[in-house]
């Protein structure tokens, strides 16, 4: 992203955070984007921002893993962008059941071997609790 350029978010997504976890123009009147002192690129850290291509080495291996896994689990996202949903896919053509944990629905909702609408952070502290404790070896 070119220094000082600006991203438009869009309003149901503001609305959906709560408000003290909002920045302001204010905010970030001070805020300068470093670049590389090596390249002269902008310097970020090794994640795929929304709206960035994920790089096809890392797609590549992911579809293996896919491929070699038992089922596929989703965690919280609704897959509305293809990098994640294109694994959904990807597990379901092969018959590997998958199975997706979020709030609301999902665009993977019709792949879907088992489908839980519940809240990520609560049910998951819930079934860790349930876990055994590992044995000491």
């Amino acid at each position: 992203m070119p220094s000082g350029a600006r991203v438009e978010v869009p309003p149901e997504l503001v609305a959906a955070v709560p408000p003290q976890h909002l920045l302001t123009d204010a905010d970030t009147v001070g805020f300068a984007i470093v670049d590389c002192r090596a390249c002269g690129g902008v310097l970020k850290p090794d994640v795929i921002f929304f709206g960035e291509n994920v790089p096809r080495d890392r797609v590549g291996e992911c579809y293996q893993l896919v491929s070699q896994a038992r089922a596929l689990l989703v965690l919280g996202s609704s897959l509305t962008v293809m990098s994640g949903y294109r694994f959904v896919r990807h597990a379901a053509g092969e018959g590997i059941p998958v199975a997706s944990l979020n709030r609301g629905p999902t665009r993977g909702d019709g792949q879907a071997s088992l489908r839980c609408d519940l809240p990520l952070g609560r049910t998951l502290t819930s079934v860790v609790a349930r876990c055994p404790a590992p044995q000491e070896p």
